[in-house]
């Protein structure tokens, strides 16, 4: 379990073979929200994520990792590795892998069909990071 002894402000990924959705949260409040959504691999799309780090200063990253329900990662997984590995390198902060199963069907519950909801991807990066905190931040 990871000891915070500060408020973290932690950005988590749902990386798929069309999009990656984006969240950002902290280990404080435990909650998580969607920020915005990206076309995988369309040009920009690094300096898309990139500037999105810029902005909101992330402590560490959080990426989701999609399992089989025996355990073992799906054909996504490499990319997904790649993805989550670069991201670490380019930006010099740790990595932290997340299980994703359940993000996209949870994520649906949060999605507004109005105004500047961020979309389904995004809100599924929510779920993932706050997944995440909330099993390994408790008692911390």
């Amino acid at each position: 379990m990871r000891d915070f002894h500060a408020n973290v402000r932690l950005m988590a990924f749902d990386y798929g073979r069309r999009r990656i959705g984006v969240a950002i949260g902290d280990e404080l409040t435990g909650s998580a929200r969607g920020l915005a959504t990206v076309r995988t691999g369309q040009a920009g799309s690094d300096r898309s994520i990139d500037a999105l780090v810029a902005q909101w200063q992330p402590d560490a990253f959080v990426v989701g990792w999609p399992t089989r329900d025996d355990g073992r990662p799906t054909a996504l997984g490499p990319a997904i590795r790649a993805f989550g590995e670069g991201l670490g390198q380019r930006h010099g902060l740790a990595v932290y892998w997340a299980d994703e199963r359940l993000s996209s069907h949870l994520g649906r519950e949060r999605v507004q069909r109005r105004g500047n909801d961020p979309g389904l991807d995004a809100h599924a990066a929510a779920v993932i990071l706050e997944g995440w905190l909330l099993e390994n931040t408790r008692n911390a």
